[in-house]
């Protein structure tokens, strides 16, 4: 129990300063906890991507308020930059379809990196749970691919 609650602290720290990895923190925990206890892959996956989300929404409700910062405000006023804000912010608005889909290969894959995709699922008022859902999902699915590789090589 100590190890999941201390993965969840650390997915939540390491979402929010990526100095603290959370991809290195899993492999070596898990490495360590394998030989001791019945933790398994999954269990361990899926209580790290909980942190790691719960974490993204920090920056995520963060940048919710980027365009109201005056000098990004004024970036916008470019008008390249306005169009490129204004496609973007279309194909999101009113398509949690394509919102999740997008989110979730961010979150499995790290294209496009999700602390980025974070910040701007927020600028772009990305709706909050599609977010959080394809986030956690897709959080899992990388942190237990990872673990599954660690499993081959620890037993």
């Amino acid at each position: 129990m100590k190890l999941l609650l201390l993965t969840f602290g650390f997915g939540a720290l390491s979402a929010v300063i990526p100095v603290f990895n959370m991809e290195a923190y899993i492999v070596l925990a898990y490495a360590k906890a394998s030989h001791h206890s019945t933790t398994s892959a999954l269990v361990m996956a899926t209580v790290g991507s909980f942190g790691q989300n719960i974490g993204k929404l920090a920056w995520y409700y963060a940048s919710r308020g980027a365009l109201d910062i005056e000098w990004l405000r004024k970036r916008l006023d470019d008008p390249k930059r306005k169009a490129s804000y204004e496609k973007w912010r279309g194909q999101v608005e009113g398509r949690p379809v394509f919102s999740g889909v997008l989110t979730f290969i961010s979150a499995a894959v790290g294209f496009p990196p999700f602390f980025a995709m974070a910040a701007v699922a927020g600028t772009l008022r990305m709706n909050a749970a599609v977010f959080f859902v394809a986030g956690f999902l897709g959080r899992i699915l990388f942190f237990w691919a990872i673990l599954l590789g660690v499993g081959v090589v620890v037993t």
